[in-house]
């Protein structure tokens, strides 16, 4: 910790043709794109398309994302992860996740464990897939913007009261692209539709656990390695690393409303944990905290801040506040 980084990981946006003719959304994207690539250090590339649509089925959707996704077998893409953890002090937690003979999740009655990985495909080049582009194209994620919102491009001099900030909302949506993802979502809506069956994991599920229950919520490496990842709706998740436990929203259909691929919701705890906070509101920026740059982290991204930059992120989150907000969400 504390070492000058030597490199930056690459974030592209191709623009369509309505962002294209916005410099100033493109310019705000690229902002967005720059805030998350420089902390961290993985020699990569990450191709996003972005774009502008007023054709979203929910008014109240401030942008969504459509990421590439690969599945493997849990020990591979589990070896991954913690070969890509071993030289980073850090992450010591990393080398006691669970291999396949000793994973288990809590799941709804129905639902069993397939034994796979779902991560996407920036994930994948973070854990040192090379040569993905050549061979199933060079897109990483798309990423759309509601036009049907009023958005504020530049929050260097605050933020419009009645618009939004197209910057956060880029930043958010850059945050799933990486792989902040949870499969709780397809388990979510599949029981809400009375479908069961084998469910993968994703990488950001490693680290989900109920809350304050006994043998789920680990407290000792040995109960990180042997208690059950939750992966049902509704309950207290939590993303625990041993150092800090940080709330997760639980499902739109059967949890708490949103998205189970966020944490919890600051409109319900009454602090923001960071920028893949579930909602936005009018007049308001946010930025890439510490918690969002620990969760990715953790899931084969490298974080080597510059001398004082962790102590700062770690206290950006506790501090913010927000007004109450309008029931505006951004989706993976």
């Amino acid at each position: 910790m504390g070492t000058p980084k030597a490199q930056a990981m690459n974030i592209i946006i191709t623009p369509d043709a309505g962002l294209s003719q916005n410099a100033p959304a493109l310019t705000a994207f690229d902002r967005a794109a720059n805030a998350w690539s420089s902390v961290f250090t993985n020699n990569i590339t990450i191709n996003i398309s972005a774009g502008l649509s007023n054709s979203f089925s929910n008014p109240s959707i401030i942008g969504n994302t459509s990421a590439v996704k690969f599945r493997s077998t849990y020990d591979f893409f589990r070896n991954k992860i913690v070969a890509s953890a071993a030289n980073e002090p850090d992450d010591g937690i990393v080398a006691s996740l669970p291999d396949a003979a000793h994973f288990n999740a809590t799941l709804p009655a129905g639902f069993t464990f397939s034994g796979g990985f779902i991560a996407t495909k920036a994930n994948f080049k973070a854990l040192g897939y090379v040569g993905l582009d050549g061979i199933y194209g060079a897109n990483d994620a798309t990423i759309t913007f509601n036009s049907n919102f009023a958005f504020d491009y530049d929050n260097s001099n605050g933020v419009d009261s009645n618009k939004i900030d197209f910057q956060s909302v880029a930043e958010h949506e850059i945050g799933h692209a990486l792989g902040f993802l949870s499969e709780v979502d397809t388990i979510d809506y599949d029981k809400h539709n009375n479908i069961s069956g084998s469910v993968d994991i994703m990488p950001l599920d490693l680290f989900r656990f109920k809350d304050n229950v006994a043998g789920a919520d680990p407290a000792t490496p040995t109960d990180f390695t042997n208690d059950p990842r939750f992966l049902d709706t509704g309950g207290s998740a939590i993303f625990d690393d041993l150092t800090a436990e940080r709330a997760m929203s639980t499902g739109v259909y059967t949890g708490d409303g949103l998205e189970a691929s966020h944490w919890k919701d600051d409109a319900i705890t009454g602090h923001l944990l960071g920028v893949m906070d579930p909602t936005m509101n009018f007049g308001v920026a946010e930025s890439i905290s510490y918690n969002d740059i620990r969760a990715l982290d953790l899931i084969g991204y490298d974080f080597v801040p510059e001398p004082n930059a962790l102590i700062l992120l770690a206290i950006y989150a506790p501090l913010v506040r927000r007004p109450a907000r309008h029931p505006l969400r951004i989706t993976r």
